[in-house]
């Protein structure tokens, strides 16, 4: 009977081994940052830099990519593990819209890509183009193919009834083109460096929605808010503006193990002074902030936020 009882056991150690789920290990996470020097790559370097110092046993890589949208196709494929992706995006993917309606991995909320997205327009402050119709005809740079500032800036043209000569240049190219007057306006989603270093030797302005342009976006684009904001602050000598606005977020693949998302963000928020240093733009940084979000959030976020005391509102929670 004795040796009964040890195969019996043996045999139900086996079972239990095979049948009980695992935690997936991760040994090395992709962050999809977007373009080189853009708000989403820069966030990325800065969190990446802390996680790297607090998180054993796990490396990280952070890699450029032709932007948001681009980091949304390849996530959805499998390829990164984090990426900073735009809600509106993600949120294609959630509800397997094209070209999002094949087998791939959903994604959810993390963090929110900060400072908040604001569309913006730069000219030279000279120029006669005071208001998104003034565009009409004009050379306007709205990115490369494939990233979020292409993608906004062809919907809220279309919307608006604008047509405008596109380019496709980089932040660097693009803000050397301004100098040089090769292009009329340059289109935006982040405040990239390459700008803040043109608005100390040639004076800028934001182009400004007026009252009607703001109205007519708000009924054909509903995703997007509208708000004014102080430009300045993040171009030297710069106007205040009234901008539309997206939610673009850092997104964790689904499969991304619920512990490692919760202590990325905890990591996040218990060196909030550390993130700050590295990038300033993470001063606004709450964690109810991102309950303002669209995008539902990953599991580990939520534990997060259960152990902090944040109720996730149920439309944010992963059906």
């Amino acid at each position: 009977m004795g040796i009964i009882a040890v195969f019996v056991i043996a045999a139900l150690a086996i079972y239990m081994t095979i049948q009980q789920p695992t935690t997936p290990q991760i040994t090395h996470v992709r962050f999809l940052g977007g373009l080189s020097g853009g708000g989403g790559y820069q966030l990325g370097t800065a969190l990446i830099k802390i996680w790297q110092e607090k998180i054993s046993g796990v490396s990280f890589t952070l890699e450029a990519t032709q932007g948001f949208i681009d980091n949304a196709k390849k996530m959805f494929s499998g390829v990164g593990e984090l990426g900073v992706v735009s809600a509106d995006e993600a949120l294609r993917i959630l509800n397997n819209e094209p070209p999002y309606n094949t087998s791939g991995y959903k994604v959810y909320g993390v963090l929110p890509l900060l400072p908040l997205t604001y569309f913006h327009i730069i000219v030279p402050a000279d120029s006669r183009i005071n208001s998104f119709s003034d565009l009409n005809g004009k050379r306007v740079n709205i990115l490369t193919r494939g990233s979020l500032t292409e993608l906004l800036a062809t919907r809220i043209f279309n919307a608006l009834g604008i047509n405008v000569v596109p380019t496709y240049l980089t932040h660097t190219d693009a803000a050397i083109a301004l100098s040089k007057g090769e292009v009329d306006a340059a289109a935006t989603t982040t405040f990239a460096s390459q700008y803040k270093e043109l608005a100390l030797t040639k004076k800028l302005k934001v182009v400004s929605l007026t009252s009607t342009e703001a109205e007519k976006l708000k009924s054909a684009l509903p995703y997007l808010s509208i708000t004014e904001y102080d430009f300045g602050l993040q171009y030297e000598g710069c106007n205040k503006a009234l901008v539309p606005v997206i939610w673009t977020l850092i997104v964790a693949r689904s499969d991304l193990p619920e512990d490692l998302v919760y202590k990325l963000v905890k990591i996040a928020y218990e060196n909030l002074d550390k993130l700050i240093n590295i990038y300033p733009a993470a001063r606004e940084l709450t964690p109810e902030l991102i309950l303002n979000s669209p995008l539902p959030l990953h599991p580990g976020v939520i534990k997060y936020y259960n152990e902090i005391g944040i109720k996730v509102p149920d439309a944010l929670k992963p059906k």
